[in-house]
């Protein structure tokens, strides 16, 4: 019979937050029950932490000072962790920040601000509503703050979630989903207040708005961790690390009892905690609309999975992670790679070369630059080389970034692939000597030369080579090839073309083993003289002289 552990197993999602749910409740129990103990802790706090530093410290081998960088903090306020989608700048967040900040600043300095003007008009409800102002008020009343307390909270707390939030969802979704949850938490905010008291109530600040992208975050980060600053000694204080959840609970359940409060007029307040509450609910429902808790659980197990990279022990459980990412989507080339540095981790292996592979690929795709520096990554520790599609990618992008010496080998490994198609290989013979050319080599470069007008005596980049080795390009062979080649498709006779050619032994191209045929070139240093043509031109443009 299927255990509750047996449950948990399965469905880890749930477990996750059911251990979110009972640390709220752990907290809460701790506050009301054991206050008195919990004060003692910490007073007593500051000298347990030294003696667990000085611990710390002796058995890692490690400076105290180094255990104290990893544990303390001298900015007194919770944030997000480290967000590893860095990549993306969040300019709608600071966008917001800076027009909250200018419009409260700006009114509170301008000389003669018509503050009854903005009660009457742009706080939601109007004091004097009109058709127009209830409507305009419902957004204007999202960016004005009481006091620069008001103004600075709001702003930290939607610095702290904002970003995180908006990195994921893109800057316009974000701007929609801010403006919409602020105008659901003015609605309830309004609503509440009229049904406790039978008066309409008036509302500004940004609290609905960063209560919604708070509802967001719970869905779409909910593996997020934060900080929360325990002060040891000012200005210094403990990073107590907690599951986002447990904040986000706890604030949430403050705001449902200051709201209760509120409509049961046990206590007075001017905290909008319903604008907060309506704001927070229809954030989390509108994440759940947009499905965005499927790529939260795909990000979570990614960062399991890249955290146990850096593992030197127990990554067991982020191999598992990151087939799970995989299950989900097969091209998620972070996977891919952070399972490819998991199985080459203590030795080569066929499955790490293989994900080393098609992470670089998807990565060509969308960033070069990533793909260059997971390629050399990868060539030391399996020294292959990829596909010849591939390692003509990688020489373009290492020829982009100066690293002329890895670009011409990826060349030379395209030279090499028995894989590799005759256009293929013939760019790589013609970049390879030119590369090696310009970088003084000229050896090898000719060597190269001398490949490319062998195998492509009348392709377009053979001009340079016979150029660079001294020699006449072959121009009037070319025209004849051409000129019979437009013959040769319009007429089955090839008597009636060439008659000479008619009257010799049939011979067999050499590289493709087509049928060659006689051709006298009309023009140019060679004009007059005959040379065999495959007939499989432009195909195959094998060329030989006939001895007459």
């Amino acid at each position: 019979m299927p255990t509750m552990s047996d449950y948990f197993k399965q469905h880890e999602e749930q477990a996750f937050i059911l251990k979110a749910f009972l640390t709220i409740l752990a907290i809460i129990f701790v506050k009301k029950y054991l206050s008195g103990l919990l004060l003692l802790l910490i007073l007593l706090f500051p000298i347990a932490f030294l003696l667990y530093i000085r611990m710390v410290a002796a058995s890692e081998g490690r400076s105290t000072f180094d255990i104290l960088k990893q544990h303390i903090t001298l900015i007194p306020v919770p944030r997000a962790e480290r967000d590893r989608k860095r990549e993306v700048v969040p300019w709608v967040t600071y966008g917001i920040i800076l027009a909250n900040a200018m419009i409260f600043y700006g009114y509170q300095s301008a000389e003669g601000t018509d503050l009854k003007y903005i009660s009457d008009n742009l706080v939601f409800l109007p004091q004097a509503p009109k058709a127009w102002n209830v409507v305009a008020s419902a957004f204007t009343s999202i960016f004005l703050h009481g006091s620069g307390g008001h103004l600075w909270g709001n702003m930290l707390f939607l610095w702290m979630l904002g970003a995180a939030v908006e990195r994921r969802v893109g800057h316009p979704q974000f701007f929609l989903l801010y403006l919409i949850t602020g105008l659901c938490g003015g609605m309830v905010f309004v609503l509440s207040y009229l049904l406790a008291t039978g008066e309409p109530g008036h509302l500004l600040g940004a609290s609905g708005a960063i209560a919604g992208i708070m509802g967001i975050f719970t869905i779409r980060c909910y593996f997020k961790s934060m900080t929360v600053p325990i002060p040891i000694v000012w200005p210094i204080s403990f990073k107590l690390t907690l599951n986002s959840l447990v904040i986000i609970g706890l604030f949430f359940l403050r705001d449902l009892s200051g709201g209760i409060s509120q409509i049961s007029d046990a206590a007075v307040s001017n905290v909008g905690h319903w604008a907060h509450l309506g704001g927070m609910v229809t954030g989390m429902a509108l994440a759940a609309f947009l499905k965005l808790g499927s790529e939260a659980v795909e990000e979570r197990h990614l960062e399991i999975g890249i955290k146990a990279v850096g593992s030197s022990v127990g990554f067991g459980g982020g191999e598992e992670s990151l087939r799970k990412v995989l299950e989900r989507n097969p091209d998620n080339w972070e996977a891919l790679l952070a399972l490819a540095r998991l199985r080459s981790k203590f030795s080569a292996s066929s499955e790490g070369a293989e994900l080393y592979a098609k992470a670089i690929g998807l990565q060509l795709r969308g960033n070069p630059g990533e793909a260059a520096q997971t390629f050399l990554e990868y060539w030391k520790t399996y020294q292959k080389p990829l596909a010849p599609d591939a390692m003509a990618s990688l020489a373009m992008m290492f020829q982009r970034l100066g690293d002329s010496d890895t670009a011409t080998r990826c060349l030379e490994a395209v030279i090499r692939s028995t894989d590799a198609t005759p256009e293929q290989r013939r760019k790589a013979l013609a970049n390879c000597a030119l590369m090696l050319d310009k970088m003084g080599f000229e050896d090898a470069a000719k060597g190269y030369y001398e490949d490319l007008v062998r195998e492509f005596p009348l392709c377009d980049e053979a001009e340079r080579a016979y150029a660079r080795l001294g020699r006449n390009r072959p121009e009037a062979v070319s025209d004849a090839m051409q000129r019979t080649s437009a013959v040769a498709a319009k007429t089955s006779s090839v008597a009636s073309v060439t008659p000479a050619a008619t009257r010799e032994e049939p011979r067999t191209c050499p590289e493709c083993n087509s049928a060659m045929h006689k051709r006298r070139a009309g023009k140019g240093p060679q004009a007059g003289k005959l040379f065999w043509v495959c007939s499989s031109y432009p195909d195959c443009r094998q060329v030989m002289p006939v001895a007459e």
